[in-house]
């Protein structure tokens, strides 16, 4: 008889895991794991009728775009996914705009893309590894068209 209750049981917490994720407005596009352990992944966020393009560094550092600010991360990420050097090289920022506090990113390229998060809770930084370019340049196509898809 608990045999018989137990793969219910672990369905019913299958079936509802997805519907949590989904209940916090995060729709994980793409996540990404670097050699010193932090992870980096590739967001939207819905709240109300406003979707937002969403960076995060290990669940820790965060920065979001509005559709019309999106632009400013894919035109960052193009130029330093073709920079190519052997050191990192500056590309560009992007801050934040209408929040408490004012996120700021700032991105290099050379042996890989660099991106560094400023948020409340501090400053991370995480490099994309160039194997990772191709699956990167992918979700960024999602976040674009989920973006430009959404009515705000």
């Amino acid at each position: 008889m608990k045999r018989s209750l137990f793969l219910p049981a672990v369905l019913v917490v299958l079936f509802l895991l997805p519907a949590a994720v989904r209940a916090d407005g995060i729709t994980v596009i793409g996540t990404y794991a670097g050699s010193d352990g932090a992870t980096f992944s590739i967001d939207t966020y819905v709240q109300g009728s406003t979707t937002v393009g969403l960076i995060n560094i290990s669940k820790k550092v965060s920065i979001t775009f509005d559709k019309a600010e999106w632009q400013s991360f894919v035109e960052l990420w193009e130029k330093a996914r073709v920079t190519q050097s052997n050191s990192f090289q500056f590309i560009g920022t992007y801050k934040e705009t209408g929040t408490a506090y004012n996120s700021l990113l700032m991105m290099a390229a050379g042996p890989g893309v660099q991106f560094v998060i400023n948020d409340e809770s501090g400053t991370l930084l995480f490099v994309l590894s160039p194997g990772d370019y191709a699956k990167f340049d992918t979700d960024v196509a999602k976040v674009t068209a989920t973006l430009s898809a959404s009515q705000n």
